[in-house]
């Protein structure tokens, strides 16, 4: 141990380097790109932030361009292609020549009174916004609904776009498209604050619920708006990410946040068709083949040298001394953490850069694959290692540290790495007390304790893993407890957050039975786990359930269309997705004696095109149904001044990049008397949260 602190080590963030100098002579290394994954090097956008490292280690430049929202940039007319010049806020020009409103015009003018509780109309209503275009709206087109996502709904615009999925179908379809915020997300709130009382109405039911009233009630802002329910023209929902799979799969889809055997008896047939995009379906607290899947598809030499490190420390925590205890939080800058399962939830942060990547975006210089190319790089040899076999632990060990020393100062934590994160200890951060409205973090978070879980963890016993046994449910479950203390009082476990088996019982989990539901899958999704197409679980594709899985996709690539243009994977999904919902709005037009629009774009019969699919990895099943490590003897050993960074390599550690945090860099408090971090774990968990919903109002369709 000692000989590997001894070690030379680099600051950690060079996550979007693309200059490593190791030496006072030391020459730049040629960028890795065709090492690590051939053929993307070129692809846009350009890395968020390029550091340049002095003879020591120090960062001596930082340049940061932040990546471009790609739907807010490829707005289109009325043609396949697309048109980086337009303009969100200018006016849209209809199929007919009519000027119509600019694609981000919400609030007021977009606005919906939806019901506070919807088991008591009495209740009361709030505000829900919404985005609208009916630029390529024919009269008896249908109405493309966008599901809501766990976020605000002001960067949304580009959802009723061609550049996105739901306005590319709208535009082939002759229909409108629409998508809602989510209540308790943005500014559709129907109280003025996050309390635990507030958030008691934040429930899969009335998420769902807000669904089904607006699409039935909604009186759209278009020329006959009034005529628009699901019962005058067909309605389709498509969505993705993680929460709303839950409620596509109540509406028509398949995700696991909506009662199956409640909303499909209640309302039967109320949208014609859904495309469920990621849909996860399934609710499991124990959550570690997340990783699983990024363990599959990352470079084989940086996912060698990941589980080296993440073993060596799990050794070190469970069985080392109390100096081997000590000097591995020093190695990574986290003295003065106390509890080892926070030390590895701490280090897993680069990890979740993975679900940022897209065929359009996967920039060796920056994200997921800069933290690879730097655990990769050979400090002896100033050569990337590219065997497959990895660098080793004596050298992969200290660049992990440094990585993580450096993420720690940028987040401004240095000196106080208990504070940002730890979290067996109650305390009153802004980060758990904040209960202002527009605070997703704290939004979603009510969802996943009360419901939905999905607790990050360690793989079992017996199956390799890049991320800690350390890390369970139940050392999840804190997180529950640090921002809900009244439900959640701490020392409450994962069961007892929520009833893991009642709710997929409930909304019908893997075993949920659906018709007219598109399920579009990425082989590289980390969120397929808990999909149709888990390796867990996988189920087989039906000309009534149709699944397909893009070997090239991501997380939702089906859902950007500029996706299907990188990849044709994800391109041949977009494509067998269109021609069912092609097919299925067909059907609901003879069998409702409705008019489709003359100009509507025709599709090949779906059983006339390929059917992507994977080969799935076979997981014993000992190991997929395994548990986690109960009641492991941890050493705890507090230091109180953090030992692993100089007070000079301190000091010359660079400031925030201006306009925003970083990526992956856990977000900081206004505050600085009050200054936590949020723990990235909870970040990624809501940044990319939007198929649950999907998934569970799928029922709605059926």
């Amino acid at each position: 141990m000692a000989a590997l602190e001894s070690l030379y080590r680099l600051p950690l963030w060079l996550l979007l380097s693309i200059s490593i100098i190791v030496g006072v002579n030391a020459q730049e290394p040629q960028s890795p790109a065709e090492q690590l994954s051939p053929g993307i090097q070129n692809l846009l956008p350009r890395p968020l932030i390029h550091f340049k490292l002095g003879s020591q280690g120090e960062i001596i430049t930082s340049t940061r361009n932040r990546k471009s929202k790609q739907w807010q940039k490829v707005y289109t007319s009325d043609s396949s292609t697309t048109d980086s010049g337009a303009d969100p806020a200018a006016p849209v020009v209809g199929v007919n020549g009519t000027t119509l409103p600019a694609y981000d015009t919400i609030w007021l003018r977009y606005s919906f009174d939806q019901l506070i509780d919807h088991s008591n109309n009495k209740s009361g209503t709030f505000q829900q916004r919404y985005y609208f275009s009916y630029e390529f709206y024919e009269p008896g087109g249908p109405i493309f609904f966008n599901v809501p996502s766990e976020s605000s709904l002001d960067n949304y615009d580009g959802s009723v776009t061609n550049s996105s999925l739901n306005g590319y179908l709208a535009q082939m379809n002759r229909g409108a498209a629409v998508v809602l915020e989510h209540r308790f997300f943005g500014l559709s709130n129907p109280y003025p604050d996050l309390t635990e009382d507030s958030l008691a109405f934040l429930t899969v039911d009335q998420a769902i619920s807000d669904i089904l009233y607006f699409a039935q009630t909604v009186k759209l802002p278009m020329p006959g708006g009034n005529k628009t329910t699901p019962t005058d023209l067909p309605w389709v929902l498509v969505g993705g990410r993680q929460e709303y799979a839950a409620m596509t799969q109540k509406s028509l889809l398949t995700f696991p946040s909506v009662p199956q055997n409640r909303v499909i008896p209640r309302h039967p047939g109320i949208f014609a068709a859904a495309w469920a995009s990621s849909a996860v379906l399934q609710a499991q607290d124990y959550f570690w083949s997340y990783f699983d899947v990024i363990s599959q598809f990352m470079p084989r030499n940086c996912s060698a040298d990941i589980k080296a490190v993440v073993s060596h420390l799990d050794d070190v925590f469970t069985t080392g001394t109390a100096a081997d205890i000590i000097a591995a939080k020093a190695s990574f800058a986290l003295s003065s953490v106390i509890n080892a399962d926070d030390v590895m939830a701490a280090i897993r942060e680069p990890l979740f850069t993975w679900q940022d990547l897209q065929p359009y975006y996967q920039d060796t210089n920056a994200g997921f694959y800069a933290f690879c190319n730097y655990l990769e790089y050979d400090r002896t040899k100033k050569a990337y290692e590219t065997s497959g076999i990895g660098v080793g632990l004596a050298t992969a060990l200290p660049a992990y540290g440094n990585w993580t020393a450096y993420e720690i100062r940028v987040a401004g934590c240095t000196g106080r790495e208990e504070s940002c994160y730890g979290t067996h200890i109650a305390n009153e951060s802004l980060t758990w007390t904040n209960t202002t409205i527009d605070n997703p973090h704290r939004s979603w978070a009510w969802l996943y304790c009360n419901q939905l879980g999905w607790y990050f963890s360690g793989a079992p016993q017996g199956w390799s893993t890049i991320t800690s046994r350390l890390t369970t449910p139940d050392s999840e479950a804190r997180l529950c407890s640090l921002y809900f203390p009244e439900k959640f009082p701490m020392g409450v476990t994962a069961s007892e957050t929520h009833n893991q088996t009642a709710f997929n019982v409930e909304w019908g989990g893997w075993s949920i039975n659906t018709t007219n539901v598109f399920f579009a899958n990425g082989k590289k999704d980390p969120w397929r786990a808990i999909t149709v197409s888990s390796d867990l679980n996988p189920q087989v594709s039906t000309d009534s359930r149709p699944i397909a899985v893009a070997d090239g996709g991501f997380h939702c690539s089906d859902l950007v269309m500029q996706a299907g243009q990188a990849d044709p994977t994800v391109g041949a999904v977009q494509t067998l997705g269109s021609a069912y919902i092609y097919q299925w709005l067909a059907e609901w037009y003879m069998t409702h004696n409705v008019t489709r629009p003359a100009n509507a774009t025709s599709f090949p019969v779906p059983s006339t095109l390929p059917t992507p699919t994977i080969s799935y990895q076979a997981i014993p099943t000992n190991v997929a149904y395994g548990m986690w490590q109960e009641n492991v003897v941890i050493s705890t050993v507090t230091v109180a001044t953090p030992t692993s960074i100089s007070a000079a390599s301190d000091a010359a550690a660079p400031t925030a990049p201006s306009g925003g945090s970083q990526v992956s860099t856990p977000a900081r408090s206004s505050a600085s008397s009050s200054f936590r971090v949020v723990p990235f774990r909870w970040l990624q968990l809501q940044t990319h949260a939007f198929p649950w919903l999907l998934s569970v109002g799928l029922v709605l369709v059926s």
